[in-house]
């Protein structure tokens, strides 16, 4: 890993140094050498070039093969030609392997940009595809590589040769920028506040948007919310219990002898009434 990361920095730092003309010939080298390949590129139709190198290369070796078999006996050729090829495979499969990692990543983010997983996302995917569009309809493949590749070699150099003051300038544009879009957005807002005036809490929020530091944040704290009601009962709804209850004192003692006398004079009178009847 740490291997891995020393090369990288390495790389990064070379191509650093080429781009910042640490060794103008080596830079030399790839600016020009990037203009005369842009220059064929736009000068030249790759697809006939190529051909007409393949036809005249396959035209050579024929012919040599078959004059020096004729006189000598034995092609050249097939004597003094390359026996094996390069290794292709083996240049191209770590690139190739390092791509093919990435790639499953790089299709579950399109499938959700493409299904609107996070519609804000995919708002600004629209937006930047749209951009780019417009983009390269208005300029050629070739002139926005030959502007890329003039600003790549001259570009970094010129910031890194007066860092400050583009730094200070650059913190001045912010601020002036910051400066006239608060004074455009409060603008705007004075302008709509009239027709916001009926819809209650959007007047409120308007309101709150015309001051110079307002944000998003502060925005969205001063809409009111409206607290959901509970439908439970609490016991300051429930009605109130008389403290002072008429209460009995005295307590009727049961007595069982009463009780029996009072069963055996009934039982006596009952048996008098019969007997006399």
């Amino acid at each position: 890993m740490s291997a891995a990361t020393t090369t990288s920095n390495k790389k990064c730092q070379c191509e650093c140094d080429i781009l910042l003309w640490k060794n103008p010939i080596e830079t030399g080298k790839y600016f020009f050498g990037s203009i005369i390949a842009l220059l064929i590129l736009k000068k030249v139709n790759l697809l006939t070039f190529l051909l007409r190198v393949l036809y005249t290369v396959f035209l050579t070796t024929g012919t040599l093969e078959f004059a020096t078999k004729l006189i000598l006996g034995q092609g050249i050729v097939t004597k003094y030609g390359i026996k094996e090829c390069p290794n292709t495979v083996g240049l191209i499969k770590p690139y190739v392997d390092e791509i093919l990692k990435q790639l499953p990543v790089q299709q579950a983010k399109m499938r959700m940009l493409v299904f609107a997983y996070v519609p804000k996302n995919t708002f600004k995917a629209a937006g930047i595809a749209f951009a780019l569009h417009r983009f390269f309809s208005w300029f050629s493949v070739w002139t926005i590589l030959f502007v890329a590749d003039i600003m790549a070699f001259t570009v970094p150099i010129v910031y890194h040769t007066y860092q400050k003051e583009i730094d200070a300038q650059l913190e001045c544009a912010c601020k002036t920028l910051k400066k006239e879009s608060d004074k455009y957005s409060q603008l705007v807002c004075e302008k709509v506040k009239p027709h916001l005036e009926k819809l209650g809490p959007l007047a409120k929020l308007c309101q709150s948007s015309t001051g110079p530091n307002a944000t998003t944040t502060k925005l969205a704290a001063n809409v009111p919310v409206e607290e959901p009601t509970s439908a439970t009962t609490t016991s300051a709804d429930l009605p109130s219990v008389p403290k002072d209850l008429p209460t009995d004192s005295t307590t009727k003692e049961f007595n069982v002898d009463e009780l029996t006398n009072e069963i055996k004079q009934s039982t006596n009178s009952l048996k008098n009434d019969f007997e006399t009847n």
